[in-house]
């Protein structure tokens, strides 16, 4: 097990002999990396280790894990890229009329629809995004209700598809599950906590005193009228409809996306790759963007196209003059998507959208023609000329760019490290140890021991393994020995087998909103886009409110379960 650091080292610069400091990061890649390698230093992993780790084991396969997770992360950004999500999202909005409360039924249910079928992380993005501009413009202040709502919801729907979460990938892969009977497994316990959760949210936000985003001492936030009986939003149809820059794009990978879903669905129960049904779609959603900014980039060359463009930039100036009309100190706190710039200026989204998985991009702007104006006596470096490239190409093919810079790329090496980490433990015989200790409590409990105990577990070791990638590893790993061990006594038990994993498959998902941020990526990547919407959530508010969300839902989720269980092999 793996206990996450988030942190910093300062190291003075003595060669300088300045009071600078230069900072080692402690994150999610640089802690396990470092474990890593110290137990390989030290002679306690080996090759083969390492090799078990990234290649995998026992029908963990990480390698075609991590590729259908990008592939259908690529397809999932891009589709959000061309404004679908953010235009349901005020189309959503704009349904509710002036009640505040069918509003936020509507926008509960909107999340957890678009969820189930791109995954937590494109809700995250474009779904956190939104409620700040949208709770901007309403006035409500603080958005507890509407932001923890929206991150419950995202959290909950990922457990549905088995492509929405890579803890999904990972447990499939390892029991050898079909997408369908996967699905068909968690879809009620899902459907019950999502149902129980709601007003569960609605009596949260009246009748708790909690304290402030901004910390400082508790008060009854309720008395700020989280969710107002009435609100009103003031844009008019076309505003909406001009939110999808790319209605074409929409279009094509929404189809795209269904189709593949569908098609992994199908093949899953016959024995092919999973990747290989998802690479192929991935590649030709990143042809179409490349052939997308291409076009985009000549026809933009042309005198004509930028008169068009300055005319059909008219709604656009009407969403801003409508921001303009705020009050000041809402100004700070809100970020806006001007919803009626063209294609052309995608490039743009990067700085709005910011993510904690990749650097941000580099502005064409900031590289001035003094760069690279080559004195006599001054050296050719590589870094202006790349500079350069990076921007010229941020430029020709910004919708690309933008897709692959929120691309969530440092989850690749933070896995792989994890597989490492857990076959390291499953070699040294720990898990094995772990697997005996799960054997005995099933045979005292049963179902209802395998159930509630595995759920339980998968929550709380979400906020110390690793994020809930690693607790996953970890927690399926010791089901497999568990299950294949004659000693345990009820590993052929199918009723115990069923109730484990998918109450681990419940707590990986729903354990993201227990304790910590740290509990997922997508948590730490929520906190990061609050932040920088001026909307700052403490480590005890994120405690306080989730706490309750968490144990309702995880408490039915697994109450459905156990009757699921019941149901389908008896109490034996």
């Amino acid at each position: 097990m793996i206990f996450l650091l988030h942190g910093q080292i300062g190291v003075r610069d003595r060669a300088t002999e300045s009071t600078s400091r230069r900072y080692f990061h402690l994150n999610y890649i640089s802690v396990p990396l470092i474990s890593v390698l110290a137990l390989l230093a030290s002679g306690v992993f080996d090759r083969q280790t390492i090799r078990d780790g990234v290649v995998g084991t026992g029908g963990i396969r990480p390698l075609n894990i991590m590729a259908l997770f990008i592939s259908l992360a690529y397809i999932s950004i891009s589709l959000d890229a061309t404004g679908l999500l953010r235009f349901l999202a005020f189309w959503v909005a704009s349904k509710g009329g002036s009640s505040g409360h069918r509003l936020y039924m509507y926008l509960y249910v909107f999340f957890l629809l678009c969820g189930v079928i791109v995954g937590n992380d494109p809700v995250i993005l474009s779904g956190t995004a939104f409620l700040a501009y949208f709770t901007g413009v309403t006035g409500i202040t603080p958005p507890s209700a509407w932001i923890f709502s929206q991150f419950a919801a995202a959290n909950m729907a990922s457990v549905v598809l088995v492509s929405s979460n890579p803890t999904n990938l990972v447990l499939s892969g390892a029991f050898a599950i079909s997408f369908l009977s996967y699905a068909a497994h968690v879809v009620l316990p899902f459907l019950a906590a999502a149902l129980c959760v709601f007003p569960l949210l609605l009596v949260l936000f009246r009748a708790l005193p909690l304290p402030s985003l901004s910390g400082g001492h508790p008060q009854r936030e309720t008395e700020r009228d989280l969710i107002p009986k009435r609100i009103y939003i003031g844009l008019s149809q076309a505003e909406v409809r001009a939110t999808l820059v790319d209605a074409r794009g929409a279009v094509f990978g929404s189809v795209l996306l269904v189709v593949t879903l569908a098609v992994l669905v199908g093949v899953s129960t016959v024995g092919v790759p999973v990747w290989e049904v998802t690479v192929p779609p991935a590649v030709i959603m990143l042809a179409r963007d490349t052939w997308f900014d291409w076009t985009t980039h000549l026809t933009r060359a042309t005198p004509k196209a930028v008169d068009e463009s300055r005319r059909t930039s008219s709604v656009g100036e009407d969403v801003s003059e409508n921001m303009n009309e705020m009050p000041a100190d809402t100004h700070e706190n809100v970020d806006v998507d001007n919803a009626g710039h063209e294609h052309h200026e995608l490039q743009d989204l990067s700085a709005r959208a910011p993510t904690v998985v990749s650097p941000s991009p580099i502005s064409p702007s900031s590289i001035t023609p003094s760069a690279f104006s080559l004195k006599p006596h001054a050296p050719v470096t590589l870094t202006p000329l790349l500079s350069h490239a990076l921007s010229r190409f941020a430029a020709t093919f910004p919708t690309v760019t933008h897709v692959l810079e929120r691309l969530p790329v440092a989850l690749l090496p933070f896995a792989f490290l994890m597989f490492i980490l857990v076959q390291g433990l499953t070699t040294k015989g720990w898990v094995e140890l772990f697997a005996r200790w799960w054997g005995v409590w099933v045979t005292r409990t049963g179902v209802l021991g395998a159930v509630g105990g595995m759920g339980f577990l998968a929550c709380v070791t979400c906020n110390f393994c690793g994020t809930n990638i690693g607790a996953t590893i970890l927690l399926g790993r010791i089901l497999q020995l568990w299950l294949s061990s004659s000693s345990s006594g009820v590993g052929t038990d199918a009723g115990a087998r069923d109730g484990a994993i998918y109450a681990l498959a419940l707590g990986s998902n729903f354990g993201a909103f227990t304790l910590t941020f740290s509990a997922s990526l997508a948590g730490l990547l929520w906190r990061e886009i609050l932040g920088q919407k001026g909307i700052h959530v403490g480590g005890r508010q994120f405690l306080v409110l989730n706490l309750p969300i968490s144990f309702v839902a995880m408490a039915v989720g697994c109450a459905v379960l156990v009757g699921q269980v019941y149901v389908e092999h008896g109490r034996g």
